[in-house]
């Protein structure tokens, strides 16, 4: 016994540095085989992945479906767009037909050089007094054909001494229509006029022969002048 005290005595050291290093060593061999079984199952995990056709086949979502906030294109592609129309050659166009000379504008057409006054005096030139003035005078050149301004049935052709050679037309709304100093009258009482009709010439007004040549036109009905212009 004292003999093997004595040698752990004397080789205790040695002893002591031998068993750790077999306790490291058994150390690294149980951490290296610990290593080596980890990639060992990292391998295995990976075949197996690639055998299992499931895990790569599956379709990628953002490829397959496109983002929902990419526009789409609205235009169709040039080469589906129809040609435009190409327009005719001049010379296969019909000619355009030339214009009708513009139609001469009618007495009526223009405002009247002296309006009707209603219950106004008006001053007169030619009397040298004040009265009204019961009609509106229209320009109209001597010798100029006179047309009516309505339609209507004539109700009487006279000669006044201040107005001269006087047509009456009735019109349908049951106005009479007295036009003033014509010469030469073309209808008579009991004739149908049209617009297109001829009354007679454009002469002189005796009672009113001051300033340009013109038309003395009334309208009465009831009795009553009117205003012949808010009439036309």
């Amino acid at each position: 016994m004292n003999h093997i005290k004595q040698f752990f005595k004397e080789k205790g050291l040695y002893l002591f540095c031998l068993a750790m290093v077999f306790a490291a060593t058994a150390a690294g061999i149980l951490a290296l085989r610990s290593i080596v079984g980890n990639v060992a199952d990292l391998t295995r995990i990976r075949k197996e992945a690639l055998q299992d056709d499931s895990v790569w086949t599956q379709p990628d979502a953002a490829i397959d479906k496109p983002a929902e906030d990419v526009p789409k294109p609205t235009q169709t592609p040039a080469a589906a767009e129809k040609p435009a129309a190409t327009a005719a050659p001049e010379a296969a166009q019909a000619p355009a037909a030339d214009a009708p000379p513009a139609a001469r504008p009618g007495i009526w057409d223009a405002k009247p050089q002296a309006a009707f006054s209603g219950n106004e005096l008006v001053y007169s030139e030619t009397l040298g007094d004040w009265r009204t003035h019961n009609g509106a005078d229209y320009a109209a050149s001597a010798g100029q054909s006179v047309c009516p301004a309505k339609a209507g049935k004539v109700t009487s052709v006279t000669e006044d001494a201040l107005w001269g050679n006087v047509v009456e037309v009735e019109d349908a709304n049951g106005i009479t229509w007295r036009y003033c100093g014509l010469t030469a009258p073309a209808v008579k009482a009991g004739d149908s006029v049209t617009t297109t009709a001829t009354l007679g010439k454009a002469g002189a007004i005796p009672a009113e022969t001051s300033g340009e040549n013109h038309l003395h036109l009334e309208c009465i009905k009831d009795g009553a002048y009117l205003d012949p212009e808010g009439l036309m």
